[in-house]
């Protein structure tokens, strides 16, 4: 049992997807070396970890299967809800992961901060919200191809003056998603100006512009400017296109969204 709780240590600094040097596993497990080196050994040999040809240590596919499904999608939604974890508790407030897959916009994770009332007036707007509405769809939306794009259009028709007043048209819309194409980032302005949404994008293992990390607040009341607010975004989204270029996660790749929940936030 005491082997069982060590490894079940070390398990545990792998759940939001990192990979990690043997002395960041030693001091942050406070196994002694020996130990951890013989239970890394070990991990490695059965697959629950691997180590990488630079010395570190990841999740090994034999988790993937254990815990069944695609072994990407589940790394990806791992990741994902780290990704969304870190946005509620560095900004305290809404951290929404958005992928492009198919034609469609599917969220990954949404996580909740411990704190604000705006969350309920956020959420009947995220539940009525899609393509256009939203800043992560927006931006979703703006870096595809323009072939993308023009089924997508077909696909949902143009957006509503309601929805996105500045793209009503096949020439207003082209011209939004240039400014977008051109800024990386989307920062929209819903509830009569009472909610801001901001959204930056992440590349996944081809190089494409897949994801999307985004979040709400009430316009005014965050203690961060918005660009500052963008730079953090940023930061996570750097974040999580490092692992998921380390991990070769492609979403072209992913065969099944069975765990996903399409165009939900």
């Amino acid at each position: 049992m005491k082997v069982l709780s060590k490894i079940v240590r070390i398990l545990e600094l792998f759940a939001g997807g990192e990979t990690l040097s043997f002395a960041e596993i030693v001091q942050q497990s406070s196994l002694t070396r020996s130990n951890t080196a013989h239970l890394l050994s070990a991990l490695c040999e059965k697959h629950l970890l691997e180590k990488t040809s630079f010395g570190h240590y990841c999740l090994g596919s034999k988790i993937f299967e254990l815990a069944g499904g695609n072994c990407q999608q589940n790394l990806l939604n791992i990741l994902a809800q780290h990704s969304a974890d870190r946005i509620a508790k560095e900004l305290n407030e809404l951290g929404v992961i958005v992928a492009y897959w198919q034609q469609q916009r599917i969220t990954l994770a949404k996580v909740h901060p411990e704190r604000m009332v705006q969350l309920t007036i956020a959420d009947r707007w995220f539940e009525r919200s899609g393509w256009y509405r939203l800043s992560s769809g927006r931006l979703l939306l703006a870096l595809q191809s323009d072939d993308e794009i023009a089924r997508i259009i077909e696909k949902i028709g143009l957006p509503t003056a309601a929805e996105w007043p500045e793209a009503i048209t096949p020439e207003k819309l082209y011209k939004q998603i240039e400014i977008i194409r051109r800024n990386r980032h989307t920062v929209v302005m819903r509830e009569n100006g009472n909610l801001t949404s901001l959204a930056v994008p992440a590349q996944d293992a081809s190089g494409a512009d897949t994801l999307c990390i985004s979040t709400v607040y009430l316009t005014g009341r965050h203690q961060l400017s918005e660009q500052e607010i963008i730079a953090k975004l940023q930061e996570i989204a750097a974040d999580l296109q490092e692992k998921i270029l380390f991990h070769h996660i492609s979403m072209q790749d992913i065969n099944s969204i069975s765990s996903i929940t399409e165009d939900s936030l």
